[in-house]
């Protein structure tokens, strides 16, 4: 009985020696000014698409400069959902430390393709099929798709609220683009060797390769890994063998259990 009475008595005391030090850091914090804002930008690669400066820029605009202000009227929470929202952002932590410094870890969006609808108008679709506009600060090397999209960055994509694969419309590509595009990043030959991808009127994404002059017919989406090893195999045990590779126009993967090859 004695020995419980003092593990309880063990775990008040540590309790309450917890609460005294929260407490002792957060006045501490109160009455703290803001000395210094560090930001960390995480990205993959070497394309950057907003800066520190920018970032700097972003919080000075919607906060005023921190440098100088008591942290306690400095809302942390808001400015971590302020940077999240930004349409280079993937996501933002914010916190400061008891000596009155904020830090700002960012991590930015990784394209995978440039999708340039029937209009011109160009964006980015990152990793996960959220949303980038076009910046100055960059123009990463990725997959192009272009053709017969009629959806618009400008009208539907202004923040990260929506995704590609999410979109439900009923004569939307994006889900598909989406597909083909994350199906591609993931495959360091594919990567290599489709350049571009073209959708056409009847919704059929027709392949550029970097080698061979041929227009390769995916069709839809529909068993898209098999489509993609039957033409591994045909440039494998075909091409790579007799050295076609040029003689071909067009190499349709629509059917199942086939491909129908056009001779130029």
């Amino acid at each position: 009985m004695i020995k419980r009475i003092l593990i309880i008595s063990g775990w008040v005391v540590l309790v309450a020696g917890a609460s005294v030090l929260l407490g002792f850091a957060k006045s501490k914090r109160n009455n703290t000014q803001c000395k210094s804002v560090d930001i960390l930008i995480t990205q993959k690669g070497s394309d950057l698409f907003i800066t520190a400066d920018e970032i700097r820029a972003l919080i000075t605009k919607d906060r005023g400069i921190l440098e100088g202000k008591a942290m306690n009227s400095i809302n942390l929470p808001e400015m971590e959902q302020m940077l999240k929202n930004n349409p280079f952002i993937i996501n933002a932590q914010v916190y400061a430390t008891l000596d009155g410094d904020i830090k700002i870890k960012v991590a930015q969006k990784n394209p995978i393709a440039r999708i340039i609808n029937r209009n011109e108008e160009s964006y980015y679709v990152d990793s996960a099929g959220y949303f980038m506009p076009l910046t100055d600060n960059c123009t990463p090397r990725v997959l192009i798709i272009n053709g017969l999209i009629n959806e618009s960055y400008a009208t539907n994509f202004k923040n990260n609220a929506k995704k590609m694969e999410s979109d439900t419309s009923v004569h939307s590509v994006l889900p598909s683009i989406y597909k083909i595009a994350s199906y591609i990043n993931h495959d360091a030959f594919w990567k290599a060797q489709v350049t571009q991808v073209y959708v056409d009127s009847a919704k059929d994404f027709i392949l550029i390769p970097r080698v061979g002059g041929q227009h390769i017919i995916l069709g839809d989406t529909t068993d898209l890994k098999q489509k993609f090893d039957k033409l591994f195999v045909l440039y494998k045990e075909g091409f790579n063998s007799n050295g076609k590779w040029n003689e071909y126009a067009t190499i349709n993967l629509k059917y199942k259990h086939q491909i129908i090859c056009t001779k130029k």
